[in-house]
């Protein structure tokens, strides 16, 4: 599946850039805002698994956060992730107490990325 042969070229600073504006500074995933310095550049289709392009139309703004969770998943295997994350946390006695005393609350709401719900 994977080829081993991908090498990783570092980005231009130009390229960062536009990177960046194409969100104005948002992760493309969670909406965070971030400063161009914290700002990871995504393959959103991994160039390591699928054979993505290393060019701007397969980049995305990401934070750290976003960018770690997501590594070399597709869009649609991320967004699923993500919605069982309260389902693994439910194994953690912190967890259930902290919704037991309305610290945290649940919403169920479907998984909408930043770049989905802007133009």
């Amino acid at each position: 599946m994977g080829n081993t042969e991908v090498k990783r070229k570092a980005i231009p600073k130009r390229i960062r850039i536009k990177v960046y504006e194409k969100y104005n500074g948002h992760c493309a995933y969670c909406g965070c805002e971030m400063e161009l310095g914290e700002m990871q550049v995504d393959h959103v289709q991994s160039l390591y698994w699928y054979g993505g392009a290393d060019n701007m139309s397969n980049y995305m703004p990401a934070c750290r956060e976003c960018n770690f969770y997501k590594s070399t998943l597709t869009l649609e295997k991320f967004r699923e992730q993500i919605i069982t994350i309260p389902e693994r946390l439910e194994k953690e006695f912190t967890y259930r107490l902290s919704k037991k005393y309305g610290i945290i609350k649940e919403t169920h709401i479907p998984i909408k990325f930043y770049y989905e719900t802007v133009n």
